[in-house]
């Protein structure tokens, strides 16, 4: 899999600009999309290479179905018994940092019932709205990045597992996800790359997947031809404080001039809102992705092995299996035993052979607010600063929806998703 580059991407900053976009992973380069749309100057400030963070590796999916937000009663027991075991699907690395230990409550104090579905509603929705979007710009882009909706397929080991998961299946149901339920036969007869024991699946029909960085690279080729600039290594260090005219954000390319300022840059969002005196309550939170060559036989649709929590996504010509999710800040580390208890999951109910090798190992940090919500609006108490911000697993399935409601949010236009739940001011 070869790793094209953002074309008229620069090194050079403009003097000023309308709107500048700090962070170019999947958000930011869909938020320049339609702000540019709307007739704004946008130039986004990527630190490294533009789609080069959390929207380089990750699963691909752009997927509904799974659009909830990371505070989940369901899940409230479970997660108390994998916090501290490292070979779990969900790790908290312990430590003694006051915001850490602030952030965790959040997170306990967020997952009550009547709040988890009012999010999980409009997270679907966003998801929904963003996956037709990437479906008609997958027809127009001239540079494909492998989008495919051939449906998601959840497949469970147990009777008891896919018994339990008839709650959450019925809340996103409520919000116009389609749903088949499988028999363990009609698994192995649509599906035969499942060659496991599994008791049968749920399978939602309008699920899609494609190549994460490509769909970054395509969505930023189609910025540029709007106009937006792309300024790679030009690290935010720096900003004039509010009130005194516009901004002026000091990287280390120099300084550029800025009406408004988007914070879009994932984990860093914390550190990065310091400088604007804000509070952005963001935590890193680790995955891993593998991509290995082609099965045998090679998945038709994306696949999610629930006990195990491993997706599975089928390139043309590899398969990227992920999983994990460790709260660690931003702590890059590889963890090998993690690593390997992916590819023991996938393994285990996948006919990956004796000994497959990984192409390309990866890991990045999915930007968690306490709340698992995105954070999709105006700062409180900034006029000039926006964010887009805390899409945790949901950065890439949400980002062409997100892009719409903040620049809608920022052209003082009706919002057509339920804005009140994204509220970035509510931290």
């Amino acid at each position: 899999m070869t790793t094209p580059r953002v074309p008229l991407s620069s090194t050079t900053l403009p003097a000023s600009t309308d709107v500048a976009i700090v962070g170019g992973g999947i958000v930011g380069v869909a938020c320049a999309v339609e702000l540019a749309r709307r007739g704004a100057s946008v130039t986004v400030l990527e630190r490294d290479r533009i789609g080069h963070g959390c929207s380089f590796g990750n699963a691909g999916w752009l997927t509904p179905s799974q659009a909830v937000p990371l505070a989940n009663p369901n899940m409230l027991l479970k997660s108390f018994k994998w916090m501290l075991d490292p070979e779990s699907p969900l790790y908290i690395q312990p430590r003694l940092d006051p915001a850490y230990l602030r952030w965790l409550l959040g997170f306990l104090l967020a997952s009550r019932r009547a709040k988890f579905e009012r999010g999980a509603a409009a997270l679907v929705e966003l998801c929904r709205v963003s996956v037709d979007l990437w479906e008609a710009f997958a027809r127009q882009s001239p540079e494909p990045f492998g989008f495919e909706r051939h449906g998601l397929l959840a497949v469970y080991e147990s009777a008891a597992s896919m018994d339990g998961a008839r709650g959450q299946i019925d809340l996103v149901a409520k919000s116009g996800v389609r749903v088949e339920r499988w028999s363990s036969a009609e698994v192995r007869e649509r599906e035969p790359a499942i060659v496991g024991a599994q008791a049968g699946g749920y399978f939602y029909p309008d699920d899609a997947h494609c190549e994460p960085y490509r769909a970054v690279i395509a969505l930023a080729a189609h910025a540029s031809s709007l106009g937006v600039r792309f300024v790679e290594g030009a690290d935010v260090y720096g900003a004039s404080p509010a009130g005194a005219g516009a901004r002026q954000l000091t990287t280390t390319l120099g300084t550029i001039s800025a009406g408004r300022v988007v914070l879009a840059a994932g984990s860093w969002s914390e550190d990065l809102g310091k400088l604007f005196d804000l509070r952005i309550p963001i935590l890193g939170a680790k995955g891993y992705s593998l991509v290995l060559p082609r099965a045998t036989p090679h998945p038709t649709r994306s696949i999610y092995l629930i006990e195990r929590k491993v997706a599975v996504n089928p390139h043309a010509d590899a398969l990227r299996i992920a999983g994990t999710l460790e709260l660690v800040r931003n702590d890059f580390s590889i963890n090998q035993r993690r690593v390997n208890v992916i590819l023991r999951g996938a393994k285990a109910m996948l006919n990956l052979g004796d000994a497959p090798v990984a192409r390309e190992i990866w890991r990045g940090l999915r930007p968690c607010a306490p709340d698992g919500m995105p954070l999709i609006g105006r700062a409180r108490g900034r006029g000039d600063v926006w964010l887009a911000t805390g899409h945790q697993m949901a950065g890439l399935k949400t980002a062409t929806g997100t892009g719409v409601l903040l620049a809608q949010l920022m052209s003082g236009e009706k919002p057509q998703f339920d804005a009140e739940v994204f509220r970035a001011d509510r931290y």
